[in-house]
């Protein structure tokens, strides 16, 4: 029976094929010589597969053959993953797709129930599990680990099938969604981050449209007084101070089409109780379309603005007693000299007009040059940590005086200031300088004198030693500081060396016997000599060893 309903609809098809232009059910009876009821129940079973076409004129039906594309073809030329099974869930086709993601051969899959196909992978097996179980659904989303471990997403649609001879189907489509679904997730990870973010942090964020504000987060709301509800139907300039308005609205207006950057302004606001607060804002504007968008971010600023305004206050009274200070006194910023006072006018010779047109290598001396430049940037690398520094500078006249300075840097406002007291120390300095010359000779002549002698303070310290006495001693540069009495003694019975240097004091010389401590421990029996000197640095003593 089988056999002859295929027959009939051959034969259906073979009289289509032979007129082109349609033919009813009377006509096609009547061609094939078989009953009309029988050829239209034929035809009903050809339209519902699909072989046929029908239009209607009227009260006739014409039938013409329907133009198809092999299944076939279409599933190669398909990127969804395509399966159809019949009414007992055997694959009769099979793209190549769905083949691959099987990692199996056509052939060991055609013909065979989809419950005993064995894919190499545990997780594809698990796949078409769920495959059938989601197959009564015309739509639904199937997720599954791939072998390399990754997520797949797909949606799977349940088409219900008729084939050529009548009976049913299904043909299940895989559509691979995963970067989609991917790509959404990140998108809803991205929002919920944005919105925890905008309302957490501590600047306010309020997004305008078309001049009208669509967004604000909590912290707007906290700095205007106003909640979010209030804000969405009021324009911007609606919160400014009046003085600002005007401002406001002119940015918010602007018809250019790029703003540089972000417009960053200063601006006081109302808040709705009618209090004012000072705040920071940032403007960046972004068009889309028809639709101008602006992104203004709010610091409130207004503690920072009363500390600054009392900075400023307290900076003009700082400047004023510096100009008044013994002390000359320089503020430099950005290598140049800002302020100076009277005491470096005196100083150098230049007026306060002249020094303003100067920067510090002006004033210094060339070989100190690169001193005072690393100090400064010493100073400005290290902002509050104090340095002092002594250099040369060369006055109006030309003349060269020595500057013992302390030096330190602030940040202020971004800003960096740089403050240099100055004391002129040139008389200190020369006085210092022939100090060490005269005790520089002094060592000269005594290393030079062939017997042993040392010479100490007024206090018995030791200061230095001839060749001869440290060659007795052991005594070198390294114990200079220590006492006299550690190297000499003074015979029992005899004068203690205080009384010795009480009457040396007075400007008198001595002469006594004692013992010299040796390097090796021993003693060695010698009279002194002492002697009595003073210059700047204070009284001093020669002690002169005789072993005669």
């Amino acid at each position: 029976m089988m056999q002859d309903y295929k027959q009939e609809l051959t034969q259906i098809r073979d009289v289509l094929k032979k007129n082109l232009s349609g033919m009813s059910v009377t006509d096609i009876a009547r061609a094939l010589k078989k009953n009309k009821n029988t050829i239209g129940r034929y035809l009903d079973i050809m339209l519902i597969s699909g072989q046929v076409n029908m239009k209607t004129f009227g009260m006739a039906k014409v039938f013409t053959l329907s133009q198809r594309v092999p299944l076939s073809a279409m599933l190669s030329f398909s990127n969804e993953l395509i399966l159809v099974l019949d009414n007992d869930h055997r694959i009769t086709e099979i793209n190549d797709n769905f083949l691959s993601l099987l990692n199996m051969e056509r052939a060991d899959v055609v013909g065979k129930q989809i419950d005993y196909i064995s894919p190499p992978d545990v997780d594809i097996h698990e796949l078409l599990e769920t495959l059938m179980q989601e197959s009564e659904k015309p739509v639904s989303l199937v997720t599954f680990r791939s072998p390399g471990g990754k997520e797949k997403v797909y949606r799977q649609k349940s088409l219900p099938t008729v084939f050529d001879d009548g009976s049913s189907g299904l043909t299940l489509i895989l559509e691979d969604i995963t970067y989609r679904v991917r790509a959404e997730r990140e998108l809803a990870e991205r929002e919920e981050r944005f919105r925890m973010m905008v309302e957490n942090i501590h600047d306010g964020l309020a997004i305008i449209e078309n001049g009208v504000i669509v967004f604000s987060n909590r912290r707007i709301s906290e700095i205007t007084g106003y909640t979010a509800e209030e804000l969405d139907n009021m324009r911007p300039e609606g919160v400014v101070a009046p003085e600002e308005t005007e401002k406001i609205r002119h940015l918010l207006s602007s018809t250019e089409k790029k703003i540089q950057g972000p417009i960053e302004l200063r601006v006081w606001i109302v808040r709705k109780d009618g209090t004012r607060r000072f705040v920071y804002s940032r403007i960046t504007r972004y068009i889309r379309k028809e639709t101008v968008y602006h992104f203004i971010i709010f610091t409130d600023m207004t503690e920072i603005k009363e500390q600054e305004d009392a900075l400023w206050e307290s900076e003009q009274k700082f400047r004023r007693m510096a100009y008044a200070i013994h002390e000359g006194f320089l503020i430099i910023e950005d290598e140049k000299i800002v302020q100076s006072n009277r005491r470096i006018h005196e100083i150098t010779g230049y007026t306060a007009e002249e020094i303003s047109l100067m920067n510090t290598h002006d004033l210094v001396q060339p070989d100190d040059e690169r001193k005072i430049i690393q100090a400064i940037d010493a100073s400005v690398q290290n902002p509050g940590v104090p340095d002092s520094i002594t250099f040369r500078i060369r006055t109006k006249e030309g003349k060269y005086r020595w500057i013992r300075g302390n030096i330190i840097s602030e940040i202020q406002n971004g800003r960096t200031s740089t403050y240099l007291t100055m004391s002129d120390v040139t008389r200190d300095v020369e006085r210092d300088n022939a100090t060490s010359m005269t005790i520089a000779s002094l060592e000269k002549l005594i290393h030079s004198i062939p017997v042993p002698l040392c010479y100490t303070d007024g206090d018995g310290i030791l200061q230095g030693s001839s060749q001869q006495f440290m060659e007795l001693t052991g005594t070198g540069v390294p114990d200079t500081g220590m006492s006299i009495s550690t190297v000499i003694t003074v015979p029992e019975g005899s004068r203690d060396t205080r009384e010795i240097f009480l009457q040396l004091k007075d400007g008198k010389s001595c002469t006594f016997s004692g013992t010299l401590k040796l390097h090796d421990g021993s003693l060695l029996p010698v009279q002194f000599v002492l002697r009595h000197f003073s210059d700047d640095l204070g009284s001093h003593i020669i002690w002169i060893a005789r072993t005669d």
